[in-house]
């Protein structure tokens, strides 16, 4: 059986009706009213007039109906790219977040980065570093380095900064989430853990990040539980993944993994 990817099914929406190419527009800015959402509509379609060549336009009489536009908000919804809710008397929409890594590759929006990254060891986190800083696109802005609390509990320096090269100018920040062992385990210690609680805490930590960021998991150096949980939030999210090859002379190449496009 044929499966779309997202990135092809916002795609097929706003290039076959510009009413929701609009309305994924406006909401990837943030959350919009039903009012607001038909007065863009309406100034699209204006414009979209304009530039048909009529001159003799009454936009008093260009008008966007209820039906028109819940329609397409009701349709998008179905295909889970929207989610809306109510607030006193005004229905008000937003991307869903699973949607908004495709959203934003279909529209060519862009967002700074932040690279939701692991390491089984200390040792993985200079060189870590150092790509981050060195090597990374610039718009690659904050680093998140999700680690087993157990592993890292003593001894171990959180300064990244430590590790930046000598004549860094790129501005960045660095954030540790420690999972607890009863949530990732204890990979060193023997310590089994659980792969779908792994999942919801690493899942609140990019939901934490997609309102402003576009984010890519690294799967070079995480411990298995974690990588594995990284894998899943990918797929489900059409979240982009990165794996780094590290080479003895300092360089390094990476595959990229995008949800159903498979390796590039």
């Amino acid at each position: 059986m044929f499966w779309e990817t997202a990135d092809e099914v916002i795609r097929r929406e706003v290039e076959s009706v510009s009413a929701r190419r609009v309305i994924l527009e406006e909401l990837e800015k943030g959350p919009r009213t039903g009012s607001q959402l038909r007065e863009k509509i309406r100034r699209d379609m204006i414009e979209r007039m304009h530039r048909a060549g009529k001159t003799d336009i009454d936009e008093d009489k260009v008008v966007v109906t209820d039906p028109k536009l819940y329609f397409n908000t009701r349709h998008l919804e179905r295909l889970g790219i929207i989610v809306s809710h109510r607030e006193s008397r005004q229905r008000v929409f937003s991307i869903a977040p699973r949607a908004a890594p495709a959203v934003r590759r279909v529209l060519n929006v862009t967002r700074n980065t932040t690279v939701i990254s692991s390491v089984s060891n200390p040792e993985q986190v200079r060189p870590l570093v150092h790509w981050f800083t060195q090597e990374a696109e610039a718009h690659f802005n904050r680093l998140r380095i999700v680690v087993e609390a157990a592993r890292f509990a003593k001894g171990v320096s959180k300064d990244l900064t430590r590790h930046v090269p000598d004549g860094t100018t790129k501005r960045w920040e660095g954030i540790w989430d420690e999972l607890p062992k009863e949530v990732v385990g204890y990979q060193d210690g023997g310590v089994q853990g659980d792969l779908m609680a792994t999942y919801s805490h690493i899942e609140k930590i990019l939901l934490e990040e997609l309102p402003g960021h576009n984010v890519i998991f690294d799967l070079s150096t995480a411990p298995s539980l974690i990588g594995l949980a990284f894998c899943l939030l990918a797929n489900d999210y059409a979240v982009t993944a990165i794996y780094i090859r590290r080479h003895r002379a300092r360089k390094t190449t990476l595959t990229h993994y995008i949800p159903g496009r498979g390796l590039l």
